[in-house]
């Protein structure tokens, strides 16, 4: 198998298959920073299998084409034996055609993915300035108050804009403790950056949507920034507090789109994962497991690219 075959056989095993791993019962609710990485790591171990066989075809037609060896670029890209022989005038419409495909591919699917970052990034920086001008600061620098019936609080991001949004209404139900569990919560997604992750998954669901791995990371990383963030709460306030707060804020009204609420995602599975006593092994069987099958998906590319080079 050459190294074109094994890219591209390599990213659709991973594109079906990592979802049945990585969307497993029971893997979130102990370790869900290394779920999110478990994603993020497919994800791009996909692209990148995907761009290097791309990549490769490019190169090797354009090099065929100029150096009249056609004919052994089809017979070598189609991973067949050098008992195969086409005509030059055939061979060379073939490449041509194999190199037209590729770039348009290509260039087609990089104009999806950025028109919809793009949009995303929009969104986001304009909900964030707007949110500033009818709201009104607190003493927290990054808390505006906007006036609202129901309780909610959210953070946004977006071109250099970020705030955490907090209404009246959740200013009246929920005492100090609570507030501050919930904006340590808001807060880890803004240092954490988590923004940016779910509009990058987001983006690549909706640039390839036949792609089972990026619709099911867009559906399933949110969630687990959401534990990431509920975790990083509870250890400086406690779980107690942000499990009242959860199920205070979950009547909450629907969010604007590319929020990240406290209440918002996943709340039922949230609130069931808080009030499990915290578990005394940090790391089982298979999480171990877990994290070997992240450090193989990304050393197996490598491994296979320099045993083809042989």
């Amino acid at each position: 198998m050459n190294a074109v075959t094994f890219l591209i056989v390599y990213a659709v095993a991973l594109s079906w298959l990592a979802p049945a791993v990585l969307a497993g019962p029971g893997a979130a609710t102990r370790h869900p920073r290394l779920l999110v990485t478990g994603w993020l790591v497919a994800i791009g171990t996909a692209l990148a299998a995907w761009v290097g066989a791309a990549a490769i075809l490019v190169v090797g037609a354009v090099h065929a084409v100029v150096t009249r060896s056609t004919p052994t670029f089809c017979v070598e890209t189609l991973g067949l034996t050098d008992a195969v022989h086409l005509p030059g005038s055939v061979a060379t419409v073939v490449v041509l055609g194999l190199l037209a495909a590729t770039v348009a591919v290509v260039l087609h699917t990089a104009r999806r993915l950025v028109a919809a970052l793009l949009r995303t990034r929009h969104r986001n920086r304009d909900h964030a300035d707007a949110v500033q001008i009818v709201g009104r600061r607190v003493d927290d620098r990054d808390v505006v108050v906007i006036g609202a019936e129901k309780p909610t609080a959210y953070c946004v991001s977006g071109g250099g804009s970020r705030a955490i949004v907090v209404t009246s209404a959740a200013l009246r139900m929920l005492d100090p403790t609570g507030l501050d569990a919930v904006l340590a919560h808001e807060r880890a997604h803004l240092r954490g950056g988590h923004h940016h992750v779910v509009g990058a998954v987001t983006a690549l669901a909706a640039a390839l949507p036949r792609l089972p791995l990026m619709r099911a990371a867009a559906q399933a990383v949110p969630a687990l920034l959401e534990m990431c963030a509920d975790d990083a709460a509870a250890r400086r306030h406690g779980r107690e507090p942000l499990l009242k707060s959860l199920f205070l804020l979950s009547t909450g009204r629907p969010l604007p789109e590319g929020a990240l609420a406290a209440a918002g995602t996943a709340v039922l599975d949230r609130m069931l994962r808080l009030a499990q006593p915290a578990s005394v092994s940090r790391w089982r069987f298979r999480e171990w497991s877990l994290g070997l099958a992240i450090a193989a998906t990304c050393l197996a590319p490598a491994v296979a690219l320099t045993l083809c080079a042989y």
